[in-house]
């Protein structure tokens, strides 16, 4: 049983909502469920992951036109080596290869990592050959099956599909293509399936997959810095694998006094039955989750001077602790209140329902995100009316991406000039939606270099299921979580001390040296940003403060946080710094000069 439970919170604006006396109105207003599953939770049992590997013939060409550039294979190859060595003794996993079906003799069972299966699996993994075209269908049913035969059910099950190619089939992956009751449908919904999309992989098939199944899409489309980019994002899979703590999260938001007209809640959906909760799936410690719940409520002819108050939003949270679990974990309710004050008083406000500061800023994401898929239908009807010619290897013709680009500047250029709700969440000191900005941009550059789709759909799938991929854009690191960060920073030393040992010994200690400091201060970050991320919202100011963003707690709180954590991350340089110096040999700290000069 985990220590700490899953917390849900809710947020409403204003603490008090005053309309006018005499007149009848509909107010419609905005708030936010906020569910969470804090950093300190731990997971309950092992993992167990299937690794299905597109090893059609076009992963076998280099990764750039450098001779020196090592095949797609190759890196990919020493991705996987780092992932095994990250696994536990107690984890198991599969390694699936397939081209337009599965090949048999490059392809394992779940095997326990202790033992000899660690060194059994690289060997596998060593042994990889490149051959035939790509189908998905056929690796994701052998998938399925293998978690579905486990004899052991109450291990976490995930499936990792890594592709640089095209469905070559029949089988179409979209949601116009597929009827509700289609079977793969119903396969996808066993086991959440991330996949990494590798150059000319097809964003839309693998985005598709990734949502149907509550799994993540990421897009490596970039040749620059190929090696890392491909084993951060499957460190950040890793991560998250190894910290779930909760299995068949449901939300249940009602209430007796509003209506609730829509939940807006990305790529999650609700249950079949009627009037049943928003499910979320499997949560990671760290992660957050935040619904934006729209409602309406009628104000009636009151005397001047009624007051009465509204149970507004009350939600609620159920979870298991375990995957197959019989019984079901729940958090306490959330409510949220309304105070109503009839008055008449010519100066009210026009919306005398504004959003609160973090509905704003969860109301843009998902207003991107709509634009962004209109950007993606209107770009599937230009190639529609072009004869469906213009395509090459699954890449759209940089033509078409040039109009796509130019499409998405200007329509990103109006709604950041008409849209309300950015333009009243911008001047919000409390709001990051710089890095929105900088993401949209980023996607018009990449299109106008004929790199294809994929950076979109991977933000896509990241804001829809608010969680980490890797997109290649600014803000990538968004959603991750403490846990993630660690392991993409492991990464990034396994690869610098890889660099070292390339370069001789005596850069090797230099190097060994340095990233032990580094560590140091890292881990010191790391735990600040902990301590920041656990903060609760502040839902309702102070009656004396609601005008006064000073007097919002979770604002002092976080600003406290920040300062402290500049201060001690300046103290921890300046600690290393020392350490470096005390360390560093005569001729390191002269350069070769006399201790004099």
């Amino acid at each position: 049983m985990a220590s700490e439970k899953v917390i849900v919170n809710a947020a409403m604006n204003p603490p008090i909502l005053l309309v006018d006396y005499y007149h009848r109105a509909r107010l419609n207003g905005t708030a936010v469920v906020r569910v969470q599953a804090p950093s300190s939770m731990k997971s309950n049992g092992s993992i167990d992951i299937v690794t299905l590997l597109d090893v059609s013939h076009s992963i076998s060409w280099m990764a750039s036109s450098s001779e020196e550039t090592p095949s797609k294979m190759d890196l990919l190859k020493n991705a996987l080596k780092f992932i095994i060595s990250q696994l536990d003794d107690n984890d198991r996993l599969a390694i699936v290869a397939f081209n337009d079906q599965v090949i048999k003799e490059h392809t394992t069972g779940i095997l326990e990592i202790s033992g000899g299966g660690r060194m059994a699996i690289e060997k596998k993994v060593d042994g990889l050959v490149t051959q035939g075209d790509t189908a998905f269908k056929p690796s994701l049913e052998h998938a399925v099956k293998l978690l579905d035969d486990r004899a052991d059910k109450t291990r976490a099950g995930c499936i990792v599909l890594i592709s640089d190619g095209v469905d070559k089939s029949q089988f179409m992956w979209s949601h116009e293509s597929l009827a509700p009751t289609d079977p793969i449908r119903g396969l996808l919904r066993k086991y959440p399936v991330h996949t990494l999309g590798l150059f000319k992989a097809d964003p839309k098939a693998l985005h598709y997959i990734a949502k149907e199944s509550y799994g993540t899409y990421s897009s490596i489309t970039d040749n620059k810095d190929l090696d890392k980019n491909i084993m951060e994002a499957l460190a950040v899979c890793l991560a998250g694998f190894k910290t779930i703590v909760a299995f068949d999260t449901c939300v249940d938001i009602t209430s007796s006094s509003l209506e609730i007209t829509r939940v807006d809640s990305g790529g999650y959906t609700r249950r079949a039955a009627p009037g049943s909760g928003i499910s979320i799936g499997m949560l990671c410690a760290g992660e957050v989750k935040d619904l934006v719940i729209y409602f309406s409520y009628t104000a009636g002819s009151w005397e001047r001077g009624y007051y009465t108050t509204l149970s507004g939003i009350t939600a609620r949270v159920t979870y298991k602790d375990m995957p197959g679990g019989q019984s079901s974990t729940s958090t306490n309710n959330c409510s949220v209140s309304v105070a109503v004050h009839t008055t008449q008083d010519p100066s009210l406000p026009a919306n005398p329902c504004p959003p609160f500061p973090l509905v704003l800023q969860q109301m843009v994401r998902f207003k991107v995100v709509d634009l962004l898929l209109g950007v993606l239908q209107e770009l599937k009807a230009l190639k529609k009316d072009a004869g469906g010619a213009k395509e090459k290897d699954g890449v759209d013709d940089p033509v078409l991406q040039s109009i796509a680009a130019n499409m998405l500047q200007r329509k990103w250029m109006e709604f950041k000039q008409s849209d309300e709700s950015w333009k009243a969440a911008t001047p919000k000191s409390l709001l990051d939606l710089g890095s929105i900005d900088r993401d949209v941009n980023a996607m018009v550059g990449i299109l106008r270099k004929g790199l294809g789709v994929g950076c979109i759909y991977s933000w896509l799938s990241s804001h829809e299921m608010q969680r980490a991929t890797a997109t290649g854009l600014p803000a990538e690191a968004m959603f991750r979580t403490p846990v993630m960060e660690m392991m993409v920073q492991k990464v990034r030393r396994k690869l610098l001390l890889k660099e070292a040992y390339e370069q001789g010994a005596e850069d090797r200690a230099v190097y060994e040296r340095a990233i032990g400091l580094l560590d140091g201060i890292n881990k010191r970050f790391q735990l600040w940003c902990k301590l920041d991320a656990e903060v609760p919202p502040a839902f309702q100011l102070d009656h004396q403060h609601q005008d006064d963003e000073s007097g919002n707690l979770t604002d002092v709180l976080h600003g406290a946080i920040s300062r402290a954590r500049q201060h001690d991350i300046y103290l921890a340089a300046i600690h290393a710094i020392k350490q470096w110096q005390s360390s560093s040999t005569p001729r390191e700290k002269t350069h070769g000069h006399g201790p004099d000069e």
